[in-house]
């Protein structure tokens, strides 16, 4: 007994570091044989979401797309025994693709191995400094600015490929693409143009008549297909179909890209490629923070170890590149997937491994037969999307300090480069940071009481908070929740949408509930503005809840400054109350 008592008095310790790893942490709590068939089907649907972006990316980054398949397969092991969330999907790391590609073209595979090795001890040195503590707090904005610099230059690079214009990437800088395309436009033929046609109207169908499934895994065996029988001569072709296993990807054969000289590095080499790893660990650790951060506010699970995630995708991405993969990062778009299909992550995680284990045992098979313009069409709705959840347009308002930091950053990666822009859009992050710090200081001073009233409980379980109250369940259904815990930056409004807005429908009411939030500035105001404009739009009721303090103060003067009932969201500081309220409002009179 007293040795478990020690044993559990240790691993509380651990945790309050945030550096106990998903391993240690009991989740298969009350583990039926109904959630285990539900964790595999959740498996097998994050895999189909998450093989085109594995298959495709490292067409880009100039490698095989083999290599994207390990990376994704190692992550999901990993995470496994060292991950802190339960919830963390991790792929390739897209905000980076292009510095990957300018490492593998000037230092082959050797540069990634050692720039690999760099991240892992950045990271690991970073969770265990516990620096989530203030990452998790810094604008996701320049990460942002990084990723539509990748989608733009994806969109510009790939179409040469789907015009046949070139089957060699010669540079992945968007300026210089934009000049290579604009120069090799006059050699594109009709033959190049049918072929378009015919790989691209299909992915927009799949798209729409796939919803709910991956439209891109279903998207890659109809060209393959396509492939197979052209080779036959069964059909016939205008044009030649050129595939991943025929072509040269880069400027020099896979086997020489793999190849890991035994020469001693230079001190010039270790110089780069240590500055290519620290600007990769600044990206890569402000992205597991701000996805293990969505997760956490989503579920309301605080057992998520931020800092154990760290160390985590550092080994990850080490292991992942000394098997023949790429660098990866914890992923937003694929944690809520998880968040959404309520997998434990462990047999998830397994699914998807033995799944890419499949892919890669018949890849030499499978290669032989997929075209390129079939990854290159994959690329640019990839790309396209990408912009669009990104929401542009929101970053064009010169007062916020995320809009700042967003322009300036991507200005500067346009110009000037990765590692300028990771350290420019970085330092303003942080700037910013140690402002908001001062003010909420000050706020903190006059908070008062937390007005948790049984959030947790509704969040973890809503029939058992509804029979306090006495709530209808049709009622209930209508009532979703999403929870802040920290100061609120522009991104909380993207996480809103992409979690309530499945399908293109609201809730009928949300209740944005504050846990300890201590300050709101600006770009929190214009994200809660757009959160109710958006529900209102649906039909939606909007309420805050679990403020206090001074962010009670904003609040209430602010939504009193609107000068319409309901414009900027009801402000009801208790959450039982939050609860009543809109009870009164959806039911019916009479």
């Amino acid at each position: 007994m007293g040795i478990a008592t020690r044993i559990s008095n240790k691993l509380e310790f651990i945790k309050k570091l945030e550096l106990c790893p998903l391993a240690l942490n009991l989740y298969i709590d009350k583990y039926s044989f109904s959630m285990f068939l539900k964790d595999i089907i959740a498996g097998i649907k994050i895999f189909l979401l998450l093989f085109p972006v594995a298959f495709s990316l490292p067409f880009f980054c100039g490698t095989y797309p083999t290599q994207g398949i390990i990376a994704c397969a190692v992550a999901a092991l990993i995470g496994i025994i060292f991950g802190g969330s339960k919830y963390q999907i991790s792929s390739i790391a897209f905000p980076i693709c292009v510095v990957t590609f300018e490492i593998i073209s000037k230092y082959q595979y050797k540069g990634l191995l050692y720039t690999a090795i760099f991240i892992a001890v950045i990271l690991v040195i970073f969770g265990l400094l516990r620096l989530s503590e203030v990452l998790k707090y810094i604008s996701y904005s320049f990460v942002s600015a990084l990723s539509v610099y990748v989608a733009l230059s994806i969109i510009v690079s790939q179409v040469q490929y789907i015009l046949g214009i070139n089957s060699i990437q010669s540079s992945q800088g968007l300026l210089e693409n934009i000049t290579l395309l604009r120069g090799n436009l006059e050699n594109a033929t009709l033959g190049g143009f049918i072929s378009a046609t015919l790989f691209i109207l299909p992915i927009f169908l799949l798209r729409i008549f796939l919803k709910g499934f991956s439209p891109f895994f279903f998207y890659i065996v109809i060209g393959c297909t396509i492939a197979y029988i052209g080779s036959l001569d069964l059909i016939p072709l205008t044009f030649e179909i050129k595939t991943i296993g025929k072509e040269i990807i880069t400027s020099q054969a896979i086997d020489n890209i793999l190849t890991i000289s035994n020469t001693v590095p230079s001190q010039t080499f270790l110089a780069n490629a240590l500055s290519y790893a620290f600007a990769i660990s600044l990206v890569i650790a402000s992205q597991a923070c701000f996805c293990t951060n969505i997760s956490s506010s989503i579920t309301g699970d605080r057992r998520v170890q931020t800092n154990a995630e760290l160390i985590s995708t550092g080994i990850s991405s080490l292991v992942s590149v000394a098997c023949g993969g790429l660098l990866v990062s914890p992923n937003t778009g694929f944690t809520l997937k998880n968040v959404e299909y309520k997998t434990k992550t462990i047999i998830g995680s397994i699914i998807i491994t033995m799944l890419a284990g499949i892919f890669i045992f018949f890849s030499d098979i499978v290669l032989k037969f997929v075209p390129i313009n079939c990854i290159s069409s994959i690329l640019l709705i990839l790309a396209s999307s990408e912009l669009i959840n990104k929401k542009i347009t929101q970053y064009f308002n010169l007062k916020s300090s995320e809009s700042c930091t967003f322009l300036i950053t991507l200005i500067v990666v346009i110009y000037f480069g990765f590692i300028p822009a990771t350290i420019v859009g970085f330092t303003m992050s942080s700037m910013f940071f140690a402002r908001r710090m001062v003010r909420i200081k000050d706020a903190m001073v006059h908070t008062t009481k937390d007005h948790d009233t049984g959030a947790a409980e509704f969040m973890a379980n809503k029939n058992g908070f509804s029979n306090t109250l006495k709530i209808p369940e049709h009622i209930l259904k209508k009532i979703e929740v999403v929870q802040v815990t920290n100061v609120l930056f522009l991104n909380i409004a993207k996480l809103v949408e992409e979690n309530l807005g499945k399908k293109g429908k609201f809730p009928s009411a949300l209740i944005i509930y504050f846990k300890n939030v201590p300050y709101i500035d600006g770009d929190g105001l214009i994200a809660i503005k757009q959160i109710v404009k958006d529900a209102t739009l649906h039909g939606a009721i909007v309420v805050i809840s679990g403020t206090n303090g001074v962010l009670l103060d904003i609040l209430q003067r602010k939504a009193e400054e609107e000068n319409s009932d309901g414009k900027f969201g009801y402000v009801i500081p208790n959450f039982s109350d939050a609860i009543q309220q809109i009870t009164k409002r959806l039911t019916p009179v009479g």
